[in-house]
């Protein structure tokens, strides 16, 4: 890696601080699931009941489909509505089959005692909770928080299976730059199937779906740019965070679950109940905020890194989106994204399609780039950084802007046929001290050696 001093002339540095960087990876065949599972993310005990209930949620039934079952026994199905075949409100017929089986949990527990009064139904309920060895069993499973509505998603996760190949190869690499396992990169598929224009009732967005307190302290959030829409930022922002959480909590399945639940709050789990172990928690742990989808958000991960494993098995043979070919340039200064396609002769489309995380103010130039602002743009097959950062420079030199600054500064423009210093090598090449990284466990090893692959940059993104 070499900023543009070196890869330019040292004039040109002094006068525009460029840096062009490319995507973290050079890969570009399929991306391919884990041949294997690293033992953190295996899920036994009696969280298994859970695990099996959530590979089929992700690779058996749809959108158009949902399980009324139990919160606590998740496994507990009573029935499988489908919105296909019934022509009325989905949130009506939810509210009825709930009301029916609510009903019938309350007969069971009543009748229980004389179960040759049992209607067919009943007989059916009562079976179901033979494995279930707790005082009023019936009666507890028909609390209202207790009858639960599930949509399927296999439709969804099939969507975010194909369009993952173009951002995983990448996020791959950024996790293994921080020495973190790459299991943790399947989480897209638990908190947005890695939709970009995901956007939850609570106001979390992007495909890792952060929450604007929480982006704050890892990305930018402004009027120009909000770096949660940017899956790449957001990556880079998602691996700090879950560094952060192991560190604290020292174990991957409530450094995963601190991810929805906050690090706090699993903190203070762990300190309450007196283990890391996250089955005993989610047995043991009392707290209003610990709910269904924390208690759960850990074994969500684990299925949905089975069914992307045996994606052929659940989906048929599926060809992923290629990976994106990229090279990105921070903004020196603030600078208007209409002056940049004016004078770079950029695509509009494919820069949208690039930058998602900017304003659609930022995007028609009403605001500028902010300063530090990392833009994203295409490379072509063919191209090189080196090539490419010379075409962007002769366009960039010529935006008033910019040339009032050069004259400012007494600098020259450079041409564009003006001598370009040391080819850009393979982009594993880095300028930067390397900072040895600390060791975690369950991150990815040299297959070689066995030691423990450490980031290649003192800081993620830094590196060609």
């Amino acid at each position: 890696m070499t900023c543009l001093k070196k890869l330019i002339t040292t004039t040109l540095c002094l006068y525009a601080g460029l840096f062009v960087f490319t995507a973290p990876t050079a890969r570009s065949e399929d991306v391919t699931a884990p041949a294997s599972i690293a033992a953190d993310f295996k899920v036994e005990g009696k969280l298994r009941r859970n695990f099996d209930f959530w590979v089929r949620i992700y690779s058996e039934y749809d959108t158009q489909q949902a399980l009324i079952h139990d919160s606590k026994y998740i496994d507990l199905v009573y029935e499988v509505l489908d919105f296909r075949a019934n022509s009325q409100k989905r949130q009506h017929v939810m509210r009825e089959a709930k009301r029916k089986w609510r009903e019938l949990l309350i007969s069971v527990h009543r009748k229980q005692a004389k179960p040759e009064t049992f209607t067919q139904e009943e007989r059916r309920v009562f079976a179901l909770f033979s494995g279930v060895d707790e005082p009023n069993k019936f009666l507890a499973a028909a609390h209202r928080k207790r009858l639960r509505v599930q949509l399927g998603q296999k439709d969804r996760f099939l969507e975010g299976y194909i369009a993952s190949g173009k951002y995983l190869p990448f996020m791959e690499d950024i996790f293994k730059l921080q020495g973190l396992p790459t299991e943790l990169t399947r989480l897209p598929f638990v908190e947005s199937s890695f939709n970009l224009k995901a956007r939850s009732k609570v106001g979390a967005s992007g495909i890792w779906q952060f929450m604007r307190s929480t982006g704050r302290l890892y990305l930018k959030i402004n009027v120009a740019v909000d770096e949660r829409n940017d899956p790449y930022r957001a990556t880079e922002a998602a691996a700090n965070l879950l560094k952060d959480n192991y560190e604290s909590l020292g174990a991957w399945p409530v450094a995963v679950t601190a991810y929805n639940h906050g690090r706090k709050g699993m903190m203070r789990a762990v300190r309450q109940v007196g283990t890391s172990n996250l089955e005993s928690i989610t047995q043991s742990y009392r707290s209003r905020s610990f709910g269904f989808a924390s208690s759960n958000f850990f074994v969500c991960l684990a299925a949905a890194i089975e069914v992307e494993r045996n994606a052929a098995k659940y989906f048929g043979e599926v060809k992923r989106d290629q990976p994106v070919k990229f090279y990105e340039v921070p903004m020196d200064h603030p600078v208007s994204l209409r002056e940049l396609k004016k004078y770079l002769k950029l695509d509009s489309a494919a820069v949208a399609e690039l930058n998602p995380g900017l304003s659609s103010q930022a995007q028609a130039g009403s605001r500028d780039l902010p300063q530090g602002y990392r833009l994203r743009l295409p490379m072509l097959a063919e191209a090189n950084p080196e090539s490419e950062a010379r075409i962007f420079l002769a366009g960039y030199q010529e935006i008033p802007t910019v040339k009032r600054r050069m004259r400012k500064l007494g600098l020259q423009p450079l041409g564009v046929s003006a001598p370009v210093a040391p080819t850009v090598s393979a982009p594993a090449v880095s300028a930067v001290p390397v900072v040895p990284a600390q060791a975690v466990p369950g991150a990815p090893t040299n297959a070689e050696s066995g030691a423990q692959i450490q980031p290649n940059c003192a800081k993620v993104g830094s590196c060609f």
